[in-house]
């Protein structure tokens, strides 16, 4: 009995209401044919009044449409995301090599990450073996415009991003960029030289450079950077450690384009 209790006191607590709200997801997503409200209600014994208001959201994001019949289904969106998701996972799986050589060569943390909107997405990274390191983590997001990685995937985005970023240029420490027109002279420096350099901008006492991963067509799909505390990466470790990151991308690029020719 103790250990029954025991167990159920450890099991997590779920929302109510994502955990509904999900069921319907599912439920639409795997039915061969679409599902009137009636249905879905008695297949998972939830209150018709719950299950029309989760669904009313559903449809809100797009997740599901109705029909003439006033039925649902799941629309592409799911798809959409799980096929983000292997996009993800497969440019995790070309670029690793390289991420596993940088850590080597630098010993400092590496980072591999995509735009998220206005903002940068960690989608895969590899910690120094250090004890002092920088600390980020796998699926977390930063800032754009302070963080070495997101510098470089602003650089190569910019004419699309230039304005709605200039609207988030909050400041973080007192090296942060906080105005356009230093942001634009940032931006062209990062193009001219093919690489970032974060120097407590974001964390005071952290710094970072990275550089771009494009695919076949030029196209930046990602940015892989090593980060550190300033402790150790100085202005002139810096300097040393760009040319072996722009390296770094330059063969995780070739990778990526050698499949997609």
């Amino acid at each position: 009995m103790a250990a029954t209790v025991e167990k159920q006191a450890m099991a997590p607590r779920l929302d109510s209401t994502l955990h509904k709200g999900l069921q319907i997801l599912e439920t639409l997503a795997v039915s061969p044919r679409s599902l009137g409200i009636t249905e879905l209600s008695a297949l998972l014994e939830l209150n018709k009044s719950n299950v029309h208001r989760l669904v009313k959201t559903l449809r809100a994001m797009n997740y599901v449409v109705q029909d003439e019949d006033r039925s649902y289904r799941a629309t592409m969106k799911l798809w959409k995301l799980g096929s983000s998701v292997m996009s993800h996972a497969n440019l995790v799986q070309l670029c690793i090599r390289e991420m596993n050589k940088l850590a080597q060569r630098t010993g400092e943390s590496v980072h591999l990450s995509v735009l998220d909107g206005l903002r940068l997405l960690y989608i895969e990274k590899i910690d120094s073996a250090q004890s002092v390191r920088a600390y980020s983590e796998r699926g977390g997001s930063s800032p754009l415009h302070c963080t070495a990685t997101g510098k470089v995937l602003l650089a190569y985005s910019y004419e699309a991003l230039r304005e709605p970023i200039s609207k988030m240029l909050d400041k973080h420490t007192d090296k942060t960029i906080t105005s356009v027109r230093a942001l634009d002279t940032e931006i062209a420096s990062i193009r001219n030289s093919g690489y970032s350099v974060n120097v407590g901008e974001y964390r005071a006492d952290v710094g970072g450079v990275a550089a771009p991963i494009f695919d076949a067509d030029e196209r930046i799909l990602a940015a892989i950077g090593i980060s550190g505390p300033l402790s150790r990466l100085t202005r002139q470790r810096i300097k040393e450690y760009a040319p072996i990151v722009v390296a770094s991308a330059k063969a995780a690029s070739t990778a990526i384009g050698s499949l997609q020719q």
